[in-house]
């Protein structure tokens, strides 16, 4: 910052700065918190996300929460998916609630939208998990396989929604 007779002025790179602390003091606030990723690395996500536009932009994150033997979830935490592909781990033998949030914006149309996904998921000790996100052209798809170590073989999950959290999955 510069001052020259009586006058402030900025410069490109303290406004960079300045704008860069806002954005990192709103995201402190905003009650999203990073999933603490300490466990086995037994979940796999690609991700692909396209808006369809040079004006627009999707963002992809998946929100992790423990649910419990009465079917309660509580929030752990969030992965934003930003890179092709993330690994993280999450418990084997308890029920996980994964939801993945789309958001798109448009940079002209000042219009934003935001999809979600969720299912839930019980890892199995000695099993992998690849989930495939995907969100092209205002639709989106999520798959889960789960695989065996050691084994190349694998066998799709179906979708599972909290409502059924006391309903004994299909193997």
């Amino acid at each position: 910052m510069k001052t020259v007779a009586g006058t402030t002025h900025w410069s490109l790179t303290g406004l960079l700065a300045a704008s860069l602390l806002a954005v990192s003091l709103l995201a402190g606030c905003s009650g999203i918190k990073t999933y603490p990723n300490t466990l086995d690395k037994n979940l796999h996500i690609q991700t692909q996300t396209d808006s369809g536009s040079f004006f627009s932009s999707v963002r992809a994150a998946v929100d992790i929460y423990r649910v419990d033997a009465q079917c309660n979830a509580k929030y752990e935490g969030t992965i934003q998916l930003q890179e092709a592909s993330v690994d993280f781990g999450i418990p084997t033998g308890k029920m996980s609630r994964l939801a993945f949030i789309f958001a798109s914006s448009s940079f002209f149309g000042g219009t934003r939208g935001q999809i979600s996904y969720d299912t839930l998921l019980e890892p199995r000790t000695g099993y992998h998990y690849q989930i495939k996100v995907r969100y092209q052209d205002d639709i989106y798809n999520v798959t889960v396989h789960e695989t065996r170590s050691g084994e190349s073989q694998s066998r799709e999950v179906e979708r599972r929604r909290l409502s059924t959290c006391n309903v004994a999955p299909s193997k």
